[in-house]
């Protein structure tokens, strides 16, 4: 699977194109939580009804603290697509990767302002044309 990264997005709308490119393909939704395991705050409380796993695992982009993963559902749509996409930045999930098949076909790192995404050299190029900093395609091991 080849992989683009942009480290320069700020426009949460730019965000939630990504999300549609990917969204429907998804299986899952992933967070690393870095800390507070088990004290969730209101918001994301609400949210454990639609939760299938969580624990540590190493084979992700990136494995950080403790995975939690959710099954994709309305709840968890709008708590994604609502979120402005800097301020997941230091929040108590981190890290939102998208799900296909157990393979991340869309994944964040936070903190570094890292988006991953599955795409072919034409989507990046499309992408691209439309104002995104894509750089070249790469597989990750």
């Amino acid at each position: 699977m080849k992989y683009a990264l942009t480290e320069t997005l700020t426009d949460h709308n730019m965000w939630i194109e990504l999300l549609k490119m990917k969204w429907n393909e998804a299986e899952f939704v992933e967070f690393n939580t870095l800390f507070k395991y088990d004290l969730l705050n209101l918001e994301l409380e609400e949210l454990k009804i639609d939760l299938v796993a969580e624990g540590k695992r190493k084979d992700k982009i990136y494995a950080s603290g403790k995975f939690r993963r959710y099954k994709i559902t309305d709840s968890i749509k709008n708590f994604v697509w609502h979120k402005e996409y800097l301020t997941w930045k230091n929040y108590q999930f981190e890290d939102l990767s998208l799900l296909k098949n157990n393979v991340e076909i869309l994944a964040t790192i936070t903190h570094e302002n890292y988006i991953f995404i599955s795409i072919s050299e034409q989507e990046r190029v499309f992408l691209n044309e439309k104002g995104y900093d894509f750089g070249e395609l790469f597989e990750l091991k």
